[in-house]
């Protein structure tokens, strides 16, 4: 598991902000110091409160309400795991808890070793689509290396619902971990579900009722989501057209992209990307 730190920084609002349908590569998570707001994801509204801690995925749309006086502090990463394992889809996380003592202190720690990491605009339609989004951390020493990936992996953790998260070992047994770095490494070309129970040295009922049961969907659900996850990407951070990014994504039809890119994300190709541009 690597983490990649993109930002960290204290956001303290004055006035009125609200950044609605944001949609984001990178994941989130937030100490809320002072003051309140609220957050919608597709889960429902929560509240944004004093000495709570809230947690955003990767590709999770959400809208936010920040009202006056409202002070946090916000962590920003990239977490990869070896051959393309998506974390959040092994792992079921709280997407907010309350935030303990020692919690508090892993976030100010963390702000406070990576002084120059914070983002110059917090509004998410200028920072996402500035090169500082993808600038690479430097690090001081590895001591710093350390400390910030592992205050980042502490900090997580603590979402972690334990009893409810797909074990690894399963995917070692199945023999999954290279099928699921393979869907990741060929989204733009045919991927069959045959040819993955091949590679799985399993029939097709068996590999996909194997696969359904380690990771709650069937193998061509997976496929989709992740093209579509892609397709989210490029369309962020790109600007290639639309028929570029279906060939990146290995659709073909624009009119099948357009239906399964609003059924996961309720807007078409275009609306999203005019959104977030």
């Amino acid at each position: 598991m690597q983490f990649n730190l993109k930002h960290v920084g204290t956001n303290n609002f004055l006035n009125h902000e609200s950044f609605q349908k944001v949609t984001s590569p990178f994941s989130r998570m937030y100490l809320v110091l002072t003051g309140t707001g609220q957050l919608m994801t597709s889960e429902g509204t929560r509240s944004l409160l004093e000495d709570r801690m809230y947690l955003i995925p990767s590709y999770t749309t959400c809208s936010y309400f920040f009202h006056p006086g409202l002070q946090m502090i916000y962590v920003h990463f990239a977490l990869t795991m070896k051959d393309g394992l998506d974390v959040f889809n092994l792992l079921t996380c709280h997407s907010e808890i309350n935030a303990t003592d020692f919690m508090k202190f892993l976030f100010k720690r963390l702000n406070e070793i990576n002084p120059n990491r914070e983002i110059p605009h917090h509004d998410p339609e200028v920072y996402q689509n500035k090169p500082w989004n993808n600038e690479t951390i430097c690090y001081e020493s590895l001591k710093h290396h350390l400390e910030t990936t592992s205050l980042l992996g502490q900090l997580l953790s603590n979402f972690i619902q334990v009893e409810n998260s797909i074990s690894p070992a399963k995917l070692f047994r199945y023999k999954l971990q290279p099928i699921l770095h393979y869907i990741r490494t060929h989204l733009d070309q045919e991927i069959s579900v045959e040819n993955l129970a091949a590679m799985a040295c399993l029939s097709t009922d068996h590999f996909s009722r194997t696969f359904k049961s380690i990771l709650g969907m069937c193998p061509n659900e997976y496929i989709i989501a992740k093209r579509i996850e892609k397709a989210q990407a490029l369309l962020l951070t790109t600007d290639l057209s639309q028929a570029e990014i279906m060939e990146e994504a290995g659709i073909k039809n624009i009119s099948y992209f357009t239906r399964i890119f609003k059924k996961h994300t309720k807007l078409t190709p275009s609306e999203f990307r005019k959104m977030h541009w």
